[in-house]
């Protein structure tokens, strides 16, 4: 249900098709929140208007498998010739518990998947984590994550005779992604900033509030606690999160996480919800299409730059 996600990483957002046998629907007429979508499932959410301006679940598996070759070529150079593609944490940097894990609903509108729910509520099967722990390469060496990241930015530092690169060779390497970037700063932050301030203006629409409150009144008539939201479901302190940002799976949390999906498809809470946004996201485009077509611009600079490192 819930995902964990690295602080360090990039952040995807968005919404994909999930595997099965059930078809994704046709969601290409739903764009400006016009009409209202029907929503039962993760793949029933049409992309959001900001889409179009955002790095996609595609990109950033290939800007990671580019970085990752840039860097462990400039670690060869350096003498590291063994050095893996994805390496674990050294052993001295292990975490207990996965402290560097904060946690993101499966989608920007909460929960749906009620199989999940009734299994785990607002959390995940615990080897899920050891699973992806398990797809990392060796751990690295302390002396390979000093070149790899050269953590104290000191200058002037040599290794097996060339100089380490002042972010390292994981900085040098998303630095190669971005030559030729005009704004980088503003491509990899105006859309999220947009979208985060833009996501909080359309909790105010009156659709979108009405549709919350009946959501909130049906959750409440289930004999839950009453909530302004679904993430606030999601983020109740009840569930008594550990370390890995993991839930304790209890009872109560489950019936509600299954009470507040049963309701939300009831109501239709997430179309209302999605249409409220994508009203917003079209109206701030048509605002500032010049802003945002530069960082559509430079996104593709960098998608090129992948295609370079990866062949294709």
């Amino acid at each position: 249900m819930a995902a964990a996600v690295g602080v360090a990483l990039m952040a995807l957002a968005g919404c994909s098709a999930a595997a099965g046998d059930d078809e994704a629907p046709d969601t290409s007429a739903y764009t400006d929140g016009s009409r209202v979508p029907k929503v039962e499932k993760e793949w029933d959410i049409p992309e959001l208007p900001l889409s179009r301006y955002e790095f996609g679940a595609d990109d950033t598996k290939r800007t990671t498998r580019a970085q990752a070759r840039l860097a462990q070529r400039c670690m060869a150079d350096h003498g590291f010739a063994d050095f893996p593609l994805d390496p674990a944490l050294p052993g001295s940097m292990n975490t207990v518990g996965g402290r560097l894990m904060s946690v993101a609903m499966a989608t920007p509108f909460g929960e749906l998947d009620l199989d999940e729910a009734r299994r785990w509520g607002y959390g995940w099967n615990p080897k899920t984590a050891e699973k992806a722990a398990a797809k990392k390469d060796r751990p690295m060496t302390d002396a390979e994550f000093e070149v790899l990241y050269n953590s104290d930015r000191s200058t002037g530092r040599t290794v097996n005779g060339r100089a380490i690169p002042e972010n390292g060779c994981s900085g040098q390497a998303a630095a190669r992604l971005t030559e030729g970037v005009e704004d980088t700063t503003r491509m990899y932050t105006y859309t999220s900033r947009r979208s985060q301030a833009l996501a909080e203006q359309a909790r105010k629409d009156l659709d979108v509030s009405r549709a919350l409150r009946t959501w909130a009144s049906c959750v409440e008539d289930k004999g839950f606690a009453r909530y302004a939201g679904r993430e606030e479901a999601f983020r109740d302190e009840a569930w008594d999160r550990d370390d890995d940002g993991n839930t304790r799976r209890t009872r109560e949390e489950r019936d509600t996480a299954v009470a507040d999906i049963e309701c939300a498809r009831e109501h239709n809470t997430v179309g209302e919800w999605w249409a409220g946004e994508a009203r917003a996201q079209s109206a701030d485009v048509r605002s500032h299409r010049a802003t945002y077509e530069a960082v559509r611009r430079d996104q593709e600079v960098v998608r090129a730059n992948i295609r370079d490192v990866l062949g294709g």
